[in-house]
């Protein structure tokens, strides 16, 4: 495939060193940096590891100039906006994701999302390559290989899930390219099933080498985040005891905040108590315009608030959250006392007031909720209850233990995800993995008109085509193997 063609060893290190925080990555220039050292050196595995961790915080890796590729964050804040959930207020950058034509084979926002995950995986790959066929790895190699591990499954399950039908039912479904180890030859679609055939044992690994790991910063992978990687993975195969197990792992030794806490964070802090991976941005890192938070951060001067590009919850959503939730306040009603429209965030707000807002990959709030819908699905309904309760009582001072069964308490623990997750990249796949149709045409919708419309449970609409440079390149993918306009 295309982008495995041009990402040879020397470009990928020397493209994966630029920018990284000078704390983060302390390692010689990469133009020094050989094959051979790749394989043999733990400082130049390092060197690419934290690399690949730059990158997904990096403006134009996905090889647009677009204010909206900006790396990992830039790609799940679009996806959102492709929801039920998140209203985008004016014809602002996320448009192309809001109307859906961004997803189509000639959008550059197919290819950004291809592009940017692709060289996490290939990248990811070299690393593989060294240090896989050591036969007596020390405990630092151990920690880079789970790690490099770990973030190419987690590019991985991405891609499946953005170019691919969800995974029960359409195992048999096209899949995504899975490269080799040992080359960058392009390769053909393959199964959905193929590409769960490479994540699980990977993170299965990773898991096992990430044991003792002691990260220096958040913004590497250890071993917690890696079983939550696996619990989103079983989650989305349908591993219900596996799921609960990891994500009950995961989030233990992470705190939980308080509704005032969480109304109050910000969201822009990788010291929170409940983040448990994320980026670290600062002066060096920030991507000012092309950010998350000048998309989303109300009060900040960037596209949200200076140019009108607010992002709102859906009118439907809001009207659910009960009036003692305290989560209900991170959105303000009309006349509110910042002129802000209605039911515009105020969830996601940048305390620099800079552009130096940290970015959210993962945090113990979600694995609570994976763990109870995976426990409820297994048919241990008080446990999962025990688990939703624990985790909206902190939020929602009148919350009571729900007295519910079967598809009702499976939909209260969605409604539970949809407003404790909002805005952090999760409801579109949900979308896809629970078979919900896209309704933005009900009565007293808020949705603007350049994105009303309806599709239903399993559209075409859900897919994202592979972009056209990857069908022009790679000999292994056809015009046949093209998902449906």
């Amino acid at each position: 495939m295309k982008i495995f063609k041009y990402l040879i060893l020397l470009v990928s290190l020397s493209v994966v060193m630029t920018g990284c925080e000078k704390e983060f990555l302390d390692t010689e220039p990469a133009s020094s940096i050989s094959a051979e050292q790749v394989a043999e050196t733990p400082a130049a595995n390092e060197a690419l590891v934290n690399g690949i961790y730059a990158n997904l915080r990096t403006y134009g890796v996905g090889g647009t100039t677009a204010h909206t590729d900006y790396g990992h964050r830039g790609i799940t804040a679009g996806l959102d906006n492709m929801s039920n959930d998140v209203v985008l207020n004016n014809f602002n950058w996320y448009i192309f994701f809001y109307n859906y034509t961004g997803r189509v084979q000639t959008s550059s926002r197919a290819s950004l999302i291809w592009n940017t995950y692709y060289s996490v995986v290939a990248d990811a790959n070299i690393v593989i390559n060294g240090l896989g066929t050591l036969e007596n790895r020390t405990a630092e190699e151990d920690a880079l290989f789970g790690q490099a591990l770990a973030l190419k499954s987690f590019a991985l399950f991405n891609l499946v899930r953005i170019y691919s039908p969800s995974y029960i039912g359409n195992e048999s479904a096209p899949g995504v390219p899975v490269p080799d180890r040992l080359t960058f030859d392009g390769k053909g679609r393959g199964t959905v099933q193929d590409v769960y055939n490479q994540i699980i044992p990977d993170l299965e690994q990773a898991v096992t080498l990430l044991e003792g790991f002691n990260r220096s910063s958040k913004q590497q992978i250890d071993q917690s985040v890696a079983q939550g990687l696996l619990a989103e993975v079983y989650l989305e195969t349908g591993n219900w005891a596996e799921a609960a197990s990891a994500a009950n792992a995961a989030r233990t030794g992470y705190g939980l905040m308080t509704g005032e806490e969480y109304v109050n964070d910000g969201f822009d802090n990788i010291g929170n108590q409940e983040w448990m991976w994320g980026a670290d941005i600062d002066s060096e890192s920030s991507t000012v315009y092309a950010s998350f938070f000048s998309h989303y951060d109300s009060f900040l001067g960037g596209y949200a608030g200076a140019l009108d590009g607010y992002k709102l919850i859906d009118a439907n959503l809001y009207s659910m959250i009960p009036e003692t939730d305290a989560r209900k306040d991170v959105f303000v009603e009309a006349g509110n006392e910042f002129g802000f429209p209605p039911l515009s965030n105020t969830k996601f707000v940048d305390a620099t007031s800079s552009f130096e807002g940290d970015y959210l990959y993962m945090r113990s709030a979600e694995m609570y909720l994976i763990e109870a819908e995976a426990l409820v699905r297994a048919g241990q309904v008080d446990a999962g209850i025990d688990v939703l309760v624990e985790l909206v009582s902190s939020r929602d001072s009148g919350y009571e233990r729900p007295a519910l069964t079967g598809q009702a308490l499976l939909d209260e623990i969605y409604l539970q995800r949809r407003i404790e997750l909002w805005g952090e990249g999760f409801a579109w796949f949900d979308l896809k993995r629970l078979s919900k149709p896209l309704d933005r045409t009900y009565e007293g919708s808020n949705h603007r008109d350049f994105g009303k419309f309806m599709f239903p449970a399993g559209s075409n609409e859900f897919l994202f085509q592979i972009p056209e440079d990857e069908l022009n390149s790679n000999d292994n993918i056809g015009a046949g193997d093209q998902n449906p306009s």
